[in-house]
């Protein structure tokens, strides 16, 4: 098993809504990609923090003025980072993973992959994994990504 890619990474709030991008050559087909991804933390654990940003998302999508209804954004708690990921080999879009889980891992092989990935050949060349940062509501957030090629027994 070789090591294709590793990065850590901390983002903040001002990140939310974006996307970064990480690109990592493959020099020869291989059977298997294993992507190990993971971030921290997920919760926004201070309430008043949690209330000023739901009450500006309501405004801002018109749901509510803010303070109008005191306990509205009670609703919206536990706030909650998102990341996800989506994988592009060196031909073709490869997938998504949209899951909310803190840690995750993922794998593209010849006949099987996890779900929101596209199993088939593993081609050599320049790959591509974005990270999306839907909503980022910690003040900081560190993540890791973890890229590991496995070649066939037979290879």
């Amino acid at each position: 098993m070789s090591r294709l890619l590793y990065v850590e990474g901390t983002v903040d709030r001002t990140c939310t809504q974006s996307h970064i991008t990480y690109s990592f050559h493959i020099p020869q087909p291989t059977e298997t990609i294993r992507i190990h991804f993971s971030y921290t933390p997920k919760l926004l654990e201070d309430q008043e923090q949690a209330r000023g940003i739901i009450e500006e998302s309501m405004c801002k999508y018109g749901y509510d003025e803010p303070g109008h209804s005191s306990d509205l954004w009670k609703k919206y708690i536990p706030l909650q980072n998102l990341l996800t990921l989506s994988v592009d080999d060196s031909l073709r879009h490869r997938g998504n993973a949209h899951r909310p889980e803190m840690q995750q891992e993922h794998w593209l092989g010849s006949s099987a992959a996890s779900p929101g990935f596209l199993a088939g050949d593993n081609p050599a060349g320049m790959w591509r994994i974005t990270v999306s940062l839907h909503a980022v509501v910690t003040e900081t957030l560190a993540y890791q990504i973890h890229v590991l090629g496995e070649e066939a027994a037979y290879a």
